[in-house]
């Protein structure tokens, strides 16, 4: 499968953020694989949840949207190999929601309409 055509592998698990050292806990609603903290995340899937990709390196929030279904989506860019991609902001997880002051920091882009 391609990332055009993007397959949901399920990985729900703890693991320390690489950006501020707190312990990002399991969601309750998805797979988190961001810091509910600073938001940042880990460029280790190509599809996600796969954990297939190398790089390893950190993905820095960038900017926001809001989509019409799946609401705030949060804008990351790989510190180490610069790909581009796009995440669901967890704003009601009983678990942990996101930080919504982090999301408000970044810049806004053009809403997404689908």
């Amino acid at each position: 499968m391609s990332i055009s055509n993007p397959v949901f592998t399920k990985i729900n698990e703890s693991f320390p953020c690489q950006n501020c050292g707190a312990l990002v806990p399991q969601a309750q609603s998805t797979c988190r694989d961001h810091c509910p903290n600073c938001l940042f995340s880990i460029h280790v899937d190509i599809n996600p949840g796969d954990r297939a990709a190398e790089c390893k390196g950190k993905l820095r929030p960038i900017a926001w949207s809001q989509h019409k279904k799946k609401g705030y989506m949060i804008h990351y860019q790989c510190e180490s190999c610069g790909l581009e991609k796009v995440n669901k902001f967890l704003e009601h997880d009983s678990y942990q929601a996101d930080n919504l002051s982090e999301l408000l920091k970044l810049s806004s882009v053009t809403k997404v309409k689908s």
